[in-house]
């Protein structure tokens, strides 16, 4: 049926048709030939796109600070921690943060900066671990800005139950945030914030016993002593007042005072439990954050005053130094006139002395008279002998 029906159109066509339909056909083959051509022209396009993006990509690690989706070399989607050119540029304490955050799977929760691309400097300023701050230095720090001070004690390493529960809380962004709460709500002035937070989980025993015989701590017994394993001491987990007294030397020193210590059997469980007991704590000691900041703002003034003091001695001293040397050089300025002064008068003498005596009034032959005009206006004039000497070198 398909020859028959190429037959019966052969027969039927005139030679003219047959022009237009081989003129038609060319056409079609022309547009054929260039769609052809621009596909594979998209398509060098296209490889040479994926060259050059293997290039780019090839030894290259992508990170974030931030837990984020990126695509790396195999094409896939996956988080990833914080970059070595935001890690380099963040300061120790913070890259402690980062290091124990990362150890308890935390990194996710942590608040971070979207322009900077670090941790909230809120956050940083809270947390203090032991390892790049000790205890002294925050309990000075909590005594300066006015607040308590939490103190967290293991000497697990990290390796305890107990700490896989407490640390993750107690570094929670719900937790830090109730921390950096003005602990006198509207009643208080300043921006003092409730508490700092201080962490000691490393393995190092002698810093955990120095700092609790500083704070005077003792691990709470457990209730439960068969199911604990021997030797092994719960955790302490205390609020400490960083309260300021006067040494034998008449300094101002830190002496911390525990108003509370938890059970630790088991820690709180929740960011929850957490911000509840430190809010109880807060609300039941007010007196003290009340006194921690009078102390705080009598010491800025006093240091205002201490510095103004100093300020005004070198502002004094500097201006009775500069007023010595003008006086100092105003006297030699007068000393060099005075001199000045001696040697024109001096020399007025020897040139009067030096001159001859003047021929007298009436005497008109062979004497010449001399008149002068001086700067200020006034004449004077003098006889001499015509063809006389008037003076030494004249």
């Amino acid at each position: 049926a398909h020859v028959l029906g190429e037959m019966r159109h052969a027969a039927f066509t005139s030679p003219k048709d047959e022009l237009e339909e081989g003129c038609s056909s060319s056409q079609d083959g022309d547009e054929v030939e260039l769609d052809i051509q621009n596909e594979n022209n998209s398509e060098k396009r296209r490889k040479k796109k994926r060259r050059r993006r293997r290039r780019s990509h090839t030894g290259k690690q992508y990170h974030v600070c931030h837990p984020t989706k990126v695509v790396c070399n195999g094409g896939g989607m996956e988080h990833n921690q914080p970059s070595s050119s935001s890690s380099s540029l963040a300061s120790p304490a913070e890259h402690a943060i980062l290091q124990l955050a990362k150890q308890y799977d935390m990194t996710n929760s942590l608040p971070i900066d979207t322009k900077t691309q670090r941790l909230s400097r809120k956050y940083t300023r809270t947390v203090l671990l032991s390892g790049s701050t000790t205890l002294n230095e925050a309990l000075q720090r909590a005594n300066a800005d006015a607040r308590f001070l939490i103190c967290y004690i293991s000497k697990g390493g990290g390796k305890r139950n107990d700490d896989a529960i407490a640390i993750p809380n107690l570094l929670s962004p719900d937790a830090v945030k109730v921390m950096n709460r003005k602990p006198l709500g509207k009643k208080q002035s300043g921006d003092t914030a409730s508490y700092y937070v201080w962490i000691s989980s490393e393995e190092n025993n002698r810093d955990a016993e120095g700092a609790m015989k500083r704070l005077g701590l003792k691990p709470p017994t457990s209730q439960k002593k068969k199911s604990s394993k021997k030797g092994e001491a719960a955790p302490i987990l205390a609020i400490v007042h960083p309260s300021s007294a006067v040494d034998s030397s008449g300094k101002l020193r830190v002496v911390p005072k525990v108003l509370a210590q938890h059970h630790c059997h088991p820690p709180p469980s929740s960011p929850e439990t957490l911000i509840a007991w430190m809010t109880s704590i807060r609300k039941r000691h007010l007196r003290e954050y009340a006194r921690l900041q009078h102390v705080r703002k009598e010491m800025e003034l006093s240091r205002e005053r201490s510095e103004g003091y100093v300020s005004s001695m070198k502002e004094d001293k500097a201006r009775e130094e500069k007023e010595e040397r003008e006086l100092q050089l105003k006297r030699q300025e007068e000393e060099r006139e005075s001199k000045r002064k001696e040697e024109l008068e001096e020399r007025r003498k020897a040139l009067l002395e030096s001159l001859p005596e003047e021929p007298e009034a009436g005497t008109t032959e062979g004497v010449m008279t001399i008149a002068l005009r001086f700067g200020d206006g006034k004449r004077d004039q003098r006889r001499f002998v015509a063809g006389g000497s008037s003076g030494p070198g004249v």
